[in-house]
Formats: structure tokens, sequence, C-alpha cells
């Protein structure tokens, strides 16, 4: 059940616009632990910024940083793992109940280091499904998936699918549908689309939504740079446009 956006004696539109602290108001009461988001669009256009700004949210976050070193992630003061297991400080903080926004990974420059990263990567996915309760951050989605790269897709898909359960949310994020496991836009409660071109991608993501392409791609064509437009599951709720702030 999510939050009205308007008073019930009011019509709900088909499109609002939420200013970014308002949306994460709204976010924070609709986007319950269990419930995944993804991210689609073209590289560039703010979907880590977003990311950053959404997962502040969350109390217990793992951000596979697949790049090795993500700018957007290093501005977003969340602390850096390069190694498992975590440090005593942090496992005794979450023992407390204290956040522990976290970063896994760092930049590569051997191959025995790009080994070290997916190795890393793959722990901290395991580690996320196994114990619940953590939103795990898959950015660079295609890349993580492909078995060429990193090989994660289907344990990341398997948590998509039954991480539910144990509260384990996941923020999936990458360029086009047709690149990931379909898990990672069907079993999403949200989904944002930053501007594109691509109606192949538009048509995938609004049948995974249960919306109109044809109404989803003209809301995107309209959209201002850097701006995305929300889709909440239910096809009750109206489209949202947001625009998350940069980072400093």
């Amino acid at each position: 059940m999510t939050t009205p956006l308007l008073t019930d004696n009011q019509q709900s539109p088909k499109v609002v616009s939420l200013h970014w602290p308002i949306f994460l108001r709204w976010l924070e009461t609709n986007w319950e632990p269990g419930e995944h988001f993804a991210l689609v669009g073209p590289t560039g256009e703010g979907k880590s910024t977003f990311a950053v700004g959404i997962l502040q949210l969350r109390k217990w976050i793992m951000a596979l940083d697949a790049k090795g070193e993500d700018e957007t992630l290093a501005a977003s003061q969340f602390q850096r793992i390069l190694k498992f297991p975590l440090p005593r400080k942090i496992r005794n903080d979450i023992a407390e109940g204290k956040p522990a926004r976290l970063i896994i990974g760092g930049p590569t420059t051997s191959l025995a280091e790009e080994k070290a990263l997916r190795s890393l990567l793959a722990q901290a996915v395991a580690m996320v499904r196994h114990q619940g309760g953590w939103t795990l951050y898959a950015d660079e989605f295609q890349v993580l998936a492909d078995l060429r790269m990193f090989g994660l897709g289907k344990a990341i898909e398997q948590g998509l699918i039954s991480a539910r359960s144990k509260g384990t949310s996941i923020v999936t994020s990458f360029q086009a549908p047709a690149w990931v496991p379909k898990a990672s836009t069907r079993q999403a409660t949200l989904v944002a689309v930053w501007p594109t071109r691509d109606r192949s991608m538009v048509k995938s993501v609004a049948e995974s939504m249960g919306r109109d392409w044809q109404e989803l791609l003209a809301i995107i064509e309209e959209l201002p740079p850097y701006h995305c437009v929300v889709i909440p599951k239910s096809i009750h709720d109206p489209y949202i446009i947001t625009h998350a702030p940069r980072i400093n």
C-alpha cells in the first residue's frame, strides 16, 4: 500500500513533479525493506547521484563498486571496504544498531587485483543474501552480471527473487534491460528511467511495470536534463518526475 500523493477528494494525475526533499519523504514511506529499485538510463545522466541520494534512507548498505573507484560513490562519504571479514568496529556498530554504509571494492592495476575484486564482490553479495536486512547497490549491473567480467548475475538475480523475506533490498543500475537479468525490472517495486532514445528499452520497462509504453515514452521525451521519471509498481499511482542534486 503506497501513501497517496494527493488527498482523497482530488483526482490523481498521471504525472506529478516532486522536488528532491519531498520525493525522499514520499520514498521513505513507500520503499519498504525487501523491495527493490531499478535505475535505467544512459551513462552520465545521474543514476549514481540518484542512487547515493536514496541509499541515504537506509541504515545498512553495501554498494558494489564494479568500476573500481566510482567518483560518485567516493563522494558519498560511505566507508570503502577492500577485504572481508568486515573490521571489528563496523561489526560492533551493526550489532548495536548503528548505520554501516559501505563501498565494496577499489581500483585495480593488475590481473591479480582484478581477481581479488571479483572475489570481494562475490563475498559481499553472499553476505547480504545470508544475513538479510541490507540494501545492496549493484551499480553497472550489466558488468556485474557478465560472465566474462564478474559473473554475479545469477547470485544477484536470486537475491532479487528471494531476498524480500529477509528484508533485503537490491538497487540495480544499468543502461538497458536487454543486457541484464529480467528480474532486475520484473521484481522491482520502483523503476527510475532517464532520458533515452532507446524505444526497445522503454517498451521493456513499461511491460515489466504494467504501463503503456507510448505513454511512458511521451513522458521521457519531455524530461529535462538529469531528471528521471519514477514508476511505482501500482498502475494506479502516478508517474513521478524528480531530480537528485549533485553530491558535494
